[in-house]
């Protein structure tokens, strides 16, 4: 377990490498083009299944697959703008996600009315791979601009408020069973793990509030916090019935006192 942030961060390198040869797999934005066309592709595929999973292993697709997150996190330790942790806006995100899908959508009905798309199928393949040199730019300015988003503004930002992606996920982590899990009897408070943690969620929090829970629909499950607890306090595992959880927590503590 306390290695599982360099597990983390060499998936990452992976599918980093990977994006150029199946970009339109792995690039999410492709979901619009995907509608816009009746199909349903790899990249459908691929983010439908992690968004379902949500609800089980948290933001995995985010944390551990995303190419656009993992370049806004080489910089973004030194942004220009550092901003105090703020819970995502819910009203924001609704916004993101009901434009994203309301103008594919329309442009689907458009292209079945006019002919131009006969029904809704299945084809994972009908996104080429070929990348060529329309989607080299493409993917260029993508990789640059997320990379120019983690020097101006904090960690994952971005990700946090405008990306409909980050938000769907979000909306099914809030039910993960795996988490951070704090031991409050070892953790001091020093917060190095706010610090460190790759979306600023405020940890130690979670163990005056949660028992040691770290029940934010932001996280990762990267392991960062895990790594960077010299306390070795933090552990991510599955915690299926939070409330119990939270019941043994307070009989053990009553038991110590």
């Amino acid at each position: 377990m306390k290695k599982l942030f360099t597990y983390n961060l060499f998936s990452r390198i992976i599918f980093l490498m990977l994006t150029p040869v199946i970009f339109r797999a792995l690039n999410f934005a492709f979901i619009w083009h995907s509608i816009y066309w009746g199909v349903v592709t790899w990249v459908v595929i691929v983010w439908g299944i992690l968004v379902l999973l949500t609800p089980l292993v948290g933001r995995i697709g985010c944390g551990w697959l995303c190419f656009m997150g993992t370049w806004q996190d080489l910089p973004s330790q030194y942004s220009l703008f550092k901003t105090p942790w703020s819970k995502p806006k819910l009203w924001i995100r609704i916004i993101v996600i009901v434009a994203f899908f309301a103008i594919s959508i329309s442009f689907l009905l458009v292209n079945l009315k006019s002919g131009a798309v006969s029904q809704i199928r299945i084809n994972p393949q009908f996104l080429s791979m070929d990348f060529n040199g329309h989607y080299k730019q493409v993917w260029l300015y993508d990789s640059v601009g997320a990379v120019l988003i983690g020097f101006l503004l904090d960690r994952r930002w971005t990700c946090r408020n405008l990306c409909f992606m980050g938000a769907m996920c979000a909306s099914g982590s809030t039910l993960s069973r795996l988490i951070p899990v704090v031991d409050a009897e070892k953790c001091n408070f020093c917060g190095k793990c706010d610090r460190d943690c790759l979306v600023k969620i405020p940890i130690t929090q979670y163990v005056r509030k949660n028992d040691g829970l770290v029940t934010n629909s932001e996280c990762l499950i990267c392991g960062r916090c895990v790594d960077s607890c010299y306390r070795r306090a933090i552990s991510i595992r599955f915690v299926w019935n939070r409330k119990k959880y939270g019941q043994d927590a307070a009989k053990t503590s009553e038991n110590t006192v």
